[in-house]
């Protein structure tokens, strides 16, 4: 039997490491093509790390007869050794000439997501995400334990994080936040996730270098970059859904030269009605979408500068009104990465307009002029100008310092033309804020600390609505403006080889959203009458987190992590309903704020068996406990889910590959199988096949605003995708 050569090196170097474990010291310096030293350059060897001094000198304590060093350093390509101990002083050299243009992140695979710093951070690549059955990259992140989706149709989905939502969850664009929700709790998020090549779950104190309203975790999607060659990819993929009979198409091209690249995607989506696991279509339910993105880069001598520009329109029917939603979001990010001395500075600006607009009775095929006259209810547009500024420095002895600012403006504005003052939901507004953070760590030896500190204003100031009650700011218009100061503390603790121990606690501030204050009026899409309280406060969140990983040891047996975590957030603004209906029949509900507590465990394992490597087992346990001071169960709390997968990879070399899979997922909400199969054939062809809903269950999630209609998710899906390369 053919032994794979890669296997025959693992095996090898597990019996080295067996037979040689003593400590020894690797000394040397890096240096560029001239033989002038590096300060600043980034050596690791194993989970060892540290930085050349003045002299471009570093050493690194390291174990066993090899060691594999990496060393990178911005405007360089990265150099790696393997060095068999002991050894003299090194000389490495970096060169510029083919720099990587990729963005610097440290990579890790799906099964060893754990970061080498405080925070949790799981890192998703495309391939994994449409591996996993699901009707979207999007919704395949469920496949992370804590991880949920509320949803209300296709026009509107929100990630869920360990039970908070909305405002409290950042999402990154190539580092721009998403603004889409800035308006409140009833709006998602989009951008075109046909372009993009990883998402990212993080969680922990490092998510307040994003904001200070950030504590429930941060969503990083990371768009397709560079290619790793010189040269030019194009790939066409085309997607089929079975259950509402709509297709997805989409062309994206890649080029890269030696000193720049880009990307190139655009694409369609139409979704018709989607079926109930009866055979019943869900009137208002199809999906019509187009979308554009592309992601440009240049190498210069002091750095690499880099741009990403996306744009989607949707046009989505309101389930059980008849009526119509259409959205635009639009999205510009320009950044640049340099070195000054010995600090690393990243400075970043982004540009988004985000237009939602509401019709009533009206539906997608009747969008006339003279209908959109009559019947518009909603119509916004969010403009958002911000600015971050981020630097870094890495010292002798694994310190690093990170200090940053970020400044934003924001204007949301209603179309006279078509919403009368009176009848306007939000009214016209201006947002603006900044903050400055701080944090230091130390990533040598076993122990791995960090601590943040960040302070912010936010202030809004608004306009007058005449015709709503009056003696109320709601009526008048008015100002506000609140001041957040917040911070975090952790630590990682290797106790052992395989094993590691975290611990951190995080105070953040979030300030309330534009409905959360000003709402007044009808929100069709939510099937609901909404009232703000321009005197609320801001909410502040305290919350402990511990968290244990087991690292994998070979090529089999058990790995993962189990996080524990409490929160206990005051003046938590949620919706509360008020026992009226208004005179539509639609209920009332207020913006209010109470106390909340929230704790919870999260559990990610994965087993591979000795008698057989290809075949896995992957488990996502998730359970969320929430009250308020009358012990109640907060709104939208996501139910105790369970998440079980069992994957076999197959193929030979030089033929077909692929991984297939089957999961079963319980919660109160229902039973569910899906199954799944990604196979690639050469460089040139890859399919993604899913089954979902495999037994044709019909549910109603907790998470869906659909519920007080009752009606329940859709039927078995099959989807199917071809990713062609040329």
């Amino acid at each position: 039997m053919k032994v794979p050569v890669q296997r025959l090196f693992s095996v090898a170097c597990l019996m080295v490491l067996a037979l040689s474990t003593w400590a020894q010291t690797l000394y040397g310096t890096v240096v560029n093509e001239a033989g002038k030293p590096l300060v600043g350059a980034h050596c690791m060897a194993g989970d060892v790390a540290t930085t050349t001094g003045p002299k471009g000198q570093f050493e690194l304590e390291v174990s066993g007869a090899q060691a594999r060093l990496l060393v990178t350093h911005v405007g360089y390509l990265d150099a790696e050794r393997t060095v068999s101990l002991p050894a003299p002083r090194l000389v490495v050299v970096m060169s510029a000439v083919a720099q990587d243009l990729a963005e610097a992140v440290v990579q890790t695979s799906e099964d060893r997501p754990h970061g080498r710093t405080v925070a949790d951070i799981r890192e998703m690549k495309v391939e994994a995400l449409d591996a996993i059955p699901a009707a979207s990259r999007i919704q395949a992140l469920k496949s992370v334990a804590g991880v949920h989706m509320m949803s209300a149709g296709p026009g509107m989905l929100r990630p869920v994080l360990r039970g908070l939502s909305g405002l409290r969850v950042a999402t990154l664009f190539l580092n721009a936040r998403v603004e889409s929700q800035a308006w409140g709790e009833g709006h998602g998020i989009f951008f075109p996730e046909q372009g993009v090549s990883r998402m990212d779950v993080i969680r922990g104190p490092e998510v307040l270098q994003y904001g200070p309203d950030a504590y429930g975790g941060v969503l990083k999607v990371v768009p397709t970059g560079p290619l790793s060659e010189v040269g030019r990819l194009t790939q066409m993929s085309l997607t089929g859904h079975s259950n509402t009979e709509g297709f997805q198409a989409s062309v994206m091209t890649q080029k890269r030269s030696a000193k720049a690249h880009h990307v190139i995607l655009s694409g369609v989506n139409r979704l018709g009605e989607y079926k109930l696991p009866s055979g019943d279509a869900v009137a208002g339910s199809a999906l019509r979408q187009f979308y554009s993105q592309g992601r440009f880069g240049y190498l210069r001598e002091w750095g690499t500068w880099e741009g990403a520009y996306s744009s989607c329109y949707n046009t989505a029917g309101i389930v059980g009104s008849g009526g119509t939603e259409q959205s635009g979001d639009h999205m510009l990010t320009l950044g640049a990465r340099f070195r000054t001395g010995l600090w690393e500075w990243h400075p970043t600006v982004s540009y988004q307009l985000n237009h939602r607009k509401e019709l009533d009775v009206v539906g997608p095929d009747s969008l006339t002029e003279e209908n959109e006259l009559a019947y518009t209810r909603l119509d916004l547009s969010l403009r958002s100008t911000r600015f971050d500024i981020r630097t870094s420095r890495e010292g002798e002895g694994g310190w690093t310092w990170t200090v940053g600012s970020q400044g934003y403006s924001k204007t949301n504005t209603n179309d006279s033309v078509l919403i009368a003052t009176s009848e306007q939901l939000i009214p016209d507004a201006n947002i603006h804020g900044g903050g400055v953070h701080a944090k230091v760590s130390r990533n040598a030896g076993a122990w791995v600390p960090s601590a943040s500190i960040r302070g912010d204003i936010h202030g809004l100031e608004w306009q007058a609505r005449p015709g709503l009650p009056q003696g109320s700011d709601l009526a008048t218009g008015g100002t506000r403006s609140y001041a957040m100061v917040s911070g975090a503390v952790g630590t990682k603790w290797r106790a052992a080889e395989s094993h590691t121990l975290g611990l951190h606690v995080l105070r953040g501030n979030r300030a309330p959203g534009l409905a959360e204050l000003l709402a007044f009026g009808n929100h069709h899409d939510s099937f609901r009458e909404e009232r703000g309280d321009p005197d609320l406060d801001l909410e502040t969140s305290h919350s402990l987190e511990v968290q244990w990983v087991k690292e994998p040891q070979g090529e089999h047996g058990w790995s993962g992590d189990v996080a524990m975590y409490a929160s206990h957030i005051d003046h938590y603004m949620m919706l509360v309903p008020s026992g009226e209906v208004n005179p539509e029949g639609l209920p009332v509900q207020l913006h209010q704020a109470t106390e909340a507590r929230l704790k919870g465990v999260d559990v990610n394992a994965l087993y591979v068996p000795s008698w057989g490597p290809q075949w896995s087992l992957r488990t996502a346990l998730s359970v969320v406990d929430s009250s308020n001071p009358a012990g109640e169960e907060l709104p939208w709390t996501p139910p105790p889910t369970g998440r079980w997968e069992v994957r076999r990879a197959w193929g030979k070399e030089g033929g077909a590959a692929g991984v297939s899979g089957l999961v079963l997922e319980a919660s109160r909400d229902a039973v569910l199988v899906h199954a799944s199969t990604s196979v690639q054939w050469g460089p040139r062809l890859r399919v993604n096949a899913q089954v979902i809903n495999l037994t044709n269950q019909a549910y109603i999630p907790t998470l869906s605003l659909l519920r007080n209609l009752d009606i329940q998710e859709p039927g078995t899906n099959v989807r199917v995708q071809l990713v062609c390369s040329l």
